[in-house]
C-alpha cells in the first residue's frame, strides 16, 4: 500500500521511483489537494559522466513534514547516450523521486558524484508539487526536442530554474546558476521569451486548478482550455524558432 505522506509517489519498500515529466503532471494534478511544498531547488552537475558533463535540478519537497527530493533532468532519448550531432531527437524528460539522495546512483561513485553550483530558497509564498511538475512538463512539451546546442541538460535545468524564479520570485539565490567553464559557457542559455511562455502557460493551466498568490497585473484569457495550451505552445515554438536559429 502506498505511503500516505508520500501521496503514493513512492511504495514502502522502494528508495527511489522514475517519471516521465508528463505522468509526474499527470500525478500531481489528482493529489492537488494535499500538495507538496517546495521549500528550495539546487542546480547541480556532475563533473564527469562518462566524459560529458551533465546538469540537473534536485528539487526539495515537504509533504506533510515528510521531505522528499525529485531530480529533475534531460537526457536524450538514445538510451541516454549523449549525442555529438545537434539534433537528438524527443528529449527524455524525467523527474526522480527520492527518499534519500545517498541511496541514488548519482551519489553512489565518489569520482562522480554531484556538486552544487547554486540554490533557490523560497519564503511566502512558495512553489508547490503541482507547480513544479507543470514547470518541467511546460519546457519539455513547448522544447521537446534534445538539441545539443541549444536544448540539452544544461538548458532544461536552468529555464525550468528561471521559470520557478519568475513565477515564485519571494527567494533568495545561494551560488551561481551560470556555467564555470568558458569553452561551454554557450551552453545552458536560455532566451528570456521561452521563460516567459514557460510562466504564461502557468498562470493559464494552474490559476483554476491551484490558485497562485503571486501577485499578477497579466489577465490570462479564461478562454483558452488548458488542456490545448501544450498543443499551442508547441505551434508557436515551431514558428519562433526558425527565427532564433537565424539570429
Amino acid at each position: 500500500m502506498a505511503m500516505v505522506h508520500t501521496l503514493g509517489l513512492l511504495h514502502d519498500y522502494e528508495n527511489y521511483r522514475q517519471y516521465s515529466v508528463q505522468d509526474f503532471l499527470r500525478f500531481a494534478r489528482t493529489r492537488t489537494q494535499v500538495a507538496g511544498i517546495v521549500v528550495a531547488c539546487d542546480l547541480y552537475y556532475i563533473p564527469s559522466r562518462s566524459s560529458w558533463y551533465h546538469e540537473f535540478l534536485l528539487v526539495h519537497v515537504d509533504m506533510s513534514g515528510e521531505r522528499l527530493m525529485l531530480i529533475v533532468e534531460r537526457v536524450p532519448s538514445n538510451h541516454g547516450m549523449q549525442v555529438v550531432s545537434s539534433n537528438g531527437g524527443v528529449a527524455r524528460d524525467t523527474i526522480t523521486v527520492l527518499r534519500a539522495r545517498q541511496r541514488h546512483v548519482y551519489w553512489q561513485s565518489t569520482s562522480e558524484a554531484p556538486i552544487c553550483k547554486g540554490i533557490l530558497r523560497w519564503h511566502h509564498p512558495s512553489p508547490r508539487l503541482l507547480d513544479i511538475a507543470f514547470f518541467a512538463s511546460a519546457a519539455s512539451t513547448t522544447f521537446k526536442y534534445y538539441n545539443f546546442y541549444t536544448c540539452q541538460c544544461y538548458w532544461y535545468a536552468r529555464v525550468t530554474l528561471a521559470a520557478m524564479a519568475s513565477a515564485f520570485p519571494s527567494c533568495s539565490r545561494e551560488g551561481t546558476t551560470s556555467f564555470a567553464k568558458k569553452r561551454l559557457a554557450v551552453f545552458g542559455c536560455y532566451k528570456p521569451s521561452q521563460v516567459q511562455l514557460i510562466v504564461d502557460l502557468h498562470i493559464n493551466y494552474c490559476q483554476d486548478l491551484h490558485p497562485s498568490p503571486v501577485e499578477t497585473d497579466r489577465r490570462p484569457s479564461r478562454l483558452v482550455i488548458p488542456d490545448i495550451l501544450f498543443g499551442l505552445a508547441t505551434s508557436i515554438y515551431s514558428h519562433l524558432s526558425k527565427r532564433w536559429m537565424m539570429t
